[in-house]
């Protein structure tokens, strides 16, 4: 994905979220309004069928509106016009607040206004939210007896009562600090993946300078009657050539993985012979495995051979494939196989060599990934080969899988589907 899209992408998502959030925290903040509206309500509602019943027990029906008073957000005055008995205000009062649903804890004093005081202060706890902060009740002269009742947790109440929504709230943070850490981690990882990109196509054409420097150098050295007729120097001379037309290989490799990763690869594709390109890349290997006592097996069954690929990049898949089969063995016994399958033809390379275990099957096709083998590294080589199979094997419709046994050695198996199979081409045409 370009940066500009994903860029894009983002600015558009994180849009979206803030206005959610915007909008989640306006809902919010209205529903605390109205919960704060409903406990005033239901506040006064209570402490007025306390002043009530208080006034009825004095045998006082005169009317009593505007008995309730709230002089902050927590606190209301009752005017009970009598100064009421203790014991009865304790029953009347946890009564109404019971009966409203006001499960918070209050504290309550009985104001004697020909004394000027306030008496018998109690705190009531509901067992449900909030224990006795400690704050004082305030005592307001007035010239008529009252009972002050204090809410000192009143916003843990109406907080409590909110409980959905700072449930979804809560959900929502955690939600967009993930997509958060999500987006720095994947800008993070995308600017490593630059990074990495650019100091490989970097090194790697800095390479091509001397190694062609080396090889035409070689050739020169190798066209001199001089170390033509010295053996030793003649094959100093190849041994380098050697080495640099595999520096070359592995240089060129890089680049072609870089090249698939960073957009797609232009391919030629046209029928090409399978089993010519197995046979041509047993002959390439064979003084290798012959230096090592071992040997190839060719099993080639399938009746149509041809699929349809770029010859250049299936013949270096069959060769990487080879090339291992060979490296990590020690005494190489590397069968090919190939078979007829109903959507198309499979390719099986098998080994005998020390297998891959579990562990590290899940990374084999990772670029630069190699088994680890402590502090050994005898088998040389940059993590790119399978890598690079199944790169292109994918860029042929095709796909790869493992087989493999620990100690027993692995079967790599390549699979096209009909698609990719040139239709009524087989092996003896």
């Amino acid at each position: 994905m370009k940066s500009s899209t994903l860029r894009t992408i983002v600015i558009g998502v994180t849009i979206l979220i803030v206005l959610i959030m915007g909008i989640q925290l306006y809902w919010v903040s209205k529903t605390y309004k109205l919960e704060e509206k409903e406990f005033n309500i239901k506040v006064n509602s209570a402490l007025r069928s306390v002043v009530e019943a208080i006034r009825f027990s004095h045998k006082d029906t005169s009317p009593f509106a505007g008995v309730i008073t709230q002089t902050g957000p927590d606190y209301f005055i009752a005017d009970t016009k009598y100064l009421a008995d203790s014991a009865q205000a304790d029953f009347l009062l946890k009564k109404a607040i019971e009966e409203y649903s006001i499960f918070t804890s209050f504290k309550y004093g009985i104001y004697n206004a020909s004394g000027g005081a306030l008496g018998h202060i109690t705190f009531i706890s509901s067992g449900q939210v909030g224990d006795d902060p400690g704050t004082p009740l305030p005592s307001i002269h007035q010239p008529y007896n009252y009972i002050g009742v204090l809410f000192p947790n009143r916003e843990q109440f109406i907080i409590h009562q909110m409980g959905f929504w700072i449930f979804s709230t809560v959900f929502l943070l955690l939600v967009i600090t993930g997509f958060g850490i999500s987006i720095f981690k994947l800008f993070r990882q995308k600017q490593l993946s630059e990074i990495q990109k650019d100091f490989i196509n970097n090194m790697t054409h800095e390479f091509r300078t001397p190694i062609a420097t080396i090889q035409l150098s070689t050739e020169v050295l190798k066209n001199n009657q001089a170390v033509q007729s010295n053996r030793r120097l003649f094959q100093y001379a190849n041994i380098i050539e050697n080495e640099a037309n595999h520096l070359e290989n592995q240089v060129d490799r890089v680049l072609q993985v870089a090249r698939l990763e960073n957009r797609s690869p232009h391919l030629e594709k046209k029928p090409v012979d399978v089993h010519a390109v197995i046979r041509q890349t047993v002959h390439d290997f064979e003084n290798s495995i012959r230096r090592k006592g071992g040997r190839f097996q060719l099993e080639l069954r399938a009746t149509r051979s041809f699929i349809t690929a770029d010859p250049l990049h299936f013949t270096n898949i069959i060769f990487n494939l080879a090339d291992n089969a060979i490296k990590y063995s020690t005494e190489p016994e590397v069968t090919f196989l190939t078979k007829d399958e109903k959507d198309g033809i499979s390719i099986s390379v098998r080994d005998n060599g020390p297998g891959i275990p579990d562990k590290y099957r899940k990374f084999l096709f990772t670029k630069f990934f190699r088994v680890p083998t402590g502090n050994l590294h005898e088998v040389k080589g940059f993590g790119l080969g399978l890598n690079y199979v199944k790169l292109y094997t994918k860029s042929f419709n095709g796909e790869v899988k493992l087989k493999s046994d620990p100690g027993k050695g692995s079967t790599f198996i390549l699979y096209f589907p009909h698609s990719s199979v040139g239709g009524g081409q087989n092996a003896s045409e």
